[in-house]
């Protein structure tokens, strides 16, 4: 006689309803204990590992990787490797009463009855799993590199980036294929590849369709960047004396904030069901930021209550942890307006995507120089082009303007983005 425990879909506390299964790191039969990483799963803002709810051996995987499981579905059973060779045993009830909702990371089980089984064994000893980051393993995969394969040079023997690097270079130095005849290249087939979106990208496509939906308005300017530049230069060696890195972009979100203080109406968030406005009383900002898997945009809480120095610090904070996948859920909302960096991918101008269901967003673009007029002579000078979209719902061209004049007047007299 035997206890079987079924494994749950765990809610992570984000409030979705799904997540995909991106990797299962225990196989059927391996023996599992209590709180070792189970599953990894990917949900629409974030990467989380799940732990084993209980020791034995995993005897099913109920939800393959690259498949989305819904909260509270069966994910595994684990239980006696005898157990294998038993009837499917009938799933427990899956009603929220009786799971209620659990931290990330913990998943919900449930004991099902005593069970007879059919034969029983010893349990199956403890697989070695390699050691890698979830961002290593996701590229181990799609270059189809067997982990258990590579010696890592990494602490503790762990598999680094750099060690699938050396991998491919090492698979391709020792398997260079001859160059095909002129002939045998016009006879290759090659075929279509139709790709499922999944995780980010398809959190990325449904929010995108979302907000076509809202009536865009949107101003482009181009300011003179020269007194901005010589403001970060002057302020760079103090910032670096401290281990701080001080880029254009941190006095570009406090241009931002206080266009914001001036024109409130673009601080806030529209909900078209009950047709009302939030206007935030502080400013939350949405920080775009690219990763490998997409775009991914972090919140700074209470930006405008932090000096440059702390907001400098606090960009790196969260961009390192949106690229890595590791930011909380608290971290990844609440916004009340975004700001999007073109210039940071070389980038002259873009026009930006006002994400639902916040009224505004503004984009910087890269600084240039150009030919300009000043007191009535083309001089050359570094050009920063902006651009804001805003919900015309909400707000109206003269609004626009005079965000986007707000904006202008901060960047040409960034000695007001000090105070």
């Amino acid at each position: 006689m035997t206890k079987l425990v079924e494994f749950h879909m765990p809610d992570v506390g984000e409030g979705l309803a799904e997540a995909e299964i991106l990797e299962w790191l225990v196989n059927v039969g391996d023996y599992v204990t209590a709180d070792e990483p189970m599953v990894q799963i990917e949900t629409e803002k974030s990467i989380v590992e799940i732990p084993t709810p209980a020791t034995g051996t995993l005897l099913k995987q109920c939800v393959a990787a690259g498949q989305v499981a819904k909260v509270d579905e069966l994910l595994a059973v684990i239980g006696d490797a005898g157990a294998l060779r038993e009837e499917p045993v009938e799933p427990a009830a899956t009603t929220s009463e009786r799971r209620p909702k659990v931290a990330a990371g913990v998943g919900a089980a449930t004991a099902v009855g005593p069970v007879v089984l059919v034969g029983t064994s010893d349990p199956v000893a403890p697989r070695k799993r390699p050691m890698a980051s979830p961002r290593t393993r996701r590229l181990a995969v799609q270059r189809g590199v067997d982990l258990a394969a590579i010696r890592g040079t990494g602490p503790h023997g762990r598999i680094l980036e750099t060690d699938l690097d050396n991998t491919n270079q090492a698979n391709e130095s020792a398997q260079v294929p001859a160059e095909a005849a002129p002939a045998e290249r016009r006879k290759v087939t090659r075929t279509d590849e139709v790709v499922e979106l999944r995780g980010l990208r398809r959190s990325i496509a449904r929010s995108m369709t979302e907000a076509l939906t809202i009536p865009h308005v949107t101003e482009f300017r181009e300011v003179d960047a020269t007194n901005l530049l010589a403001a970060q230069a002057a302020l760079k060696p103090a910032f670096e004396a401290n281990g701080v890195r001080l880029s254009v972009f941190p006095l570009l979100l406090r241009s931002v904030m206080r266009a914001l203080a001036i024109q409130p109406s673009l601080n806030g968030t529209y909900d078209a069901t009950t047709e009302t406005l939030t206007k935030y009383a502080g400013v939350h900002l949405g920080m775009a930021t690219a990763t490998d898997d997409g775009l991914i945009v972090p919140v700074i809480r209470d930006a405008d209550l932090l000096n440059l120095t702390e907001l400098t610090v606090e960009v790196e904070r969260l961009a390192g942890r949106a690229r890595a996948r590791a930011a909380s859920t608290e971290e990844l909302t609440g916004g009340s307006f975004t700001v999007t960096n073109f210039g940071s991918f070389d980038t002259w101008m873009g026009s930006p995507i006002i994400r639902p269901p916040e009224v505004g967003i503004a984009g910087f673009g890269r600084i240039t120089e150009k030919v300009i007029a000043v007191e009535g002579q083309a001089v050359v000078r570094p050009v920063l082009p902006i651009v804001v979209a805003a919900d015309h719902r909400i707000n109206d061209g003269v609004h626009l303007a005079k965000f986007v004049n707000a904006v202008a007047d901060a960047v040409a007299q960034p000695l007001l983005l000090l105070s």
